[in-house]
């Protein structure tokens, strides 16, 4: 009897080690998780530096063999905040808001080596589409997937028109920093 109880324990902790080791990424949709995402840019003057953060994010990912495959991220530029009424205002004025009032970033293909993950899709903003492939980290549990890092736009691809202060524009680059949280 004790090596039936010994066989079944062996048995059963090998499955349940190797269940934990395999089931990295839960097939299936992910959610994002608001209230623990965010989304910062900043960028530079020479006279100062600026970020704005948004909160308020929507999401979805796909995820299939251990993969994922496609993600959607979409957030409304006027929930962007810097913490500066004034400079809120004038980027929306300069973002065109009412006729370009998302950022959204789609990817289908993704390529994922150990704790790196590169999202191969396009961002759109201010209505202009261009294709972007950032490498950012990847974290998972059971429940939840967090993808974490920053990667560098141009806001003049963009057609964007670069603010100026004193006579002189703000740097033609924004770092975009990243950490969205999708549960299962």
């Amino acid at each position: 009897m004790k090596q039936l109880i010994f066989a079944f324990i062996l048995t059963f902790g090998t499955l349940h080690l190797s269940l934990g080791q395999n089931a990295d990424l839960l097939e299936g949709a992910w959610q994002l998780n608001q209230e623990r995402s965010q989304v910062t840019y900043s960028g530079v003057h020479f006279l100062h530096r600026w970020s704005g953060t948004n909160q308020s994010i929507v999401g979805l990912i796909k995820t299939q063999n251990d993969q994922v495959t496609t993600i959607a991220i979409s957030a409304k530029v006027v929930d962007f905040d810097s913490g500066n009424e004034n400079r809120d205002a004038h980027a929306l004025e300069l973002l065109e808001v009412f006729d370009h009032p998302n950022v959204r970033f789609f990817a289908d293909k993704t390529i994922r080596q150990g704790n790196d993950i590169v999202l191969e899709g396009t961002l759109q903003f201010r209505g202009v589409a261009l294709p972007l492939a950032p490498k950012l980290q990847l974290e998972t549990s059971a429940s939840t997937l967090r993808i974490y890092g920053d990667f560098n736009i141009q806001p003049s691809l963009f057609d964007m028109p670069l603010p100026s202060f004193m006579l002189k524009e703000i740097d033609d680059a924004l770092t975009i920093a990243i950490d969205l949280y999708f549960d299962y």
